[in-house]
């Protein structure tokens, strides 16, 4: 968009033509694209309605759904923070200063973006910082979402790999050896996931995952806030259930030195996020 606007400037009577045009031709364009934006909104509620009504339903949301339906049709914008978020921290940390000034960023980091569903954040909010990501997860369903968008969206970083993994039993390090993954990770991401495992196998999960992670790097996780005795989300697939923010950071806090978390209360759902460090003391944003 910028380099056409650059064009325009330096052809005035382009510029002429769209202004005598403009009156008749724009509301015209507005018009049909508001019919095509209400037809994905449909489409996109029916492809989310058929994704959680069969049976099984499914344990990992696809974000384009949320993106073009939720978004749309209710102003939810809940999936947004688990990047955002993230995303602050990470220009916070890594990224230099000659960065901010030349409005260039360097591709120097690398994402583990464990249980990554669709991995609509790591591809979303780090295509242009990212040098490498890994997505895991258990649901081979899950990866091809995500393998289709990299398909679809060229301008992603296409330096992604897929694992179908399970990482309550695999240690890894080891399965990356077995893999041929050959890096460690700046930012791992575990979006809407710790709430899925027991006590016992987190503790497994987060020892394996450090042994991932360079000394100089950051983990963020979400999750909700609910009731396991008023089931308003999916306490059928959770088996953790969060009372705030603070109860969050108990858990990170068992496997790394500092800790700092945020919450926030949208559509009737109390998102709380944690990020930590063993080496960072400073994760505000």
């Amino acid at each position: 968009m910028y380099s056409l606007s650059n064009i325009l400037k330096k052809i005035p009577y382009i510029r002429k033509i769209i202004s005598i045009l403009y009156p008749f031709l724009f509301p015209i364009l507005e018009f049909i694209a508001v019919i095509f934006l209400k037809i994905t909104t449909f489409f996109y509620s029916v492809l989310m309605g058929m994704d959680w009504g069969k049976i099984p339903r499914t344990e990992w949301m696809d974000h384009d759904q949320d993106t073009f339906f939720q978004y749309n049709f209710n102003g939810a914008f809940f999936h947004f923070e688990r990047g955002l978020i993230p995303r602050m921290l990470v220009s916070k940390i890594f990224f230099q200063r000659k960065d901010f000034e030349s409005l260039s960023i360097e591709k120097n980091i690398n994402i583990l973006d464990l249980c990554s569903g669709d991995s609509y954040i790591s591809q979303k909010f780090f295509f242009d910082s990212s040098k490498k990501v890994v997505s895991i997860d258990l649901d081979q369903k899950a990866l091809q979402r995500g393998k289709a968008r990299l398909k679809r969206e060229k301008f992603l970083n296409q330096n992604h790999s897929f694992f179908q993994c399970d990482i309550e039993k695999e240690d890894l390090q080891d399965f990356f050896k077995r893999n041929n993954i050959d890096c460690d990770f700046d930012l791992v991401l575990f979006n809407a996931a710790i709430e899925h495992f027991k006590p016992e196998q987190l503790d497994h999960i987060f020892n394996s995952v450090k042994k991932v992670m360079k000394s100089e790097s950051i983990f963020f996780t979400y999750t909700i806030v609910e009731d396991e005795n008023k089931q308003n989300y999916l306490p059928d697939h959770h088996e953790m259930f969060f009372k705030g923010s603070k109860n969050l950071s108990e858990v990170v806090g068992k496997y790394f030195a500092n800790t700092k978390t945020y919450e926030n209360l949208v559509n009737k759902r109390h998102n709380i996020y944690c990020i930590a460090s063993n080496h960072f003391k400073d994760l505000s944003l």
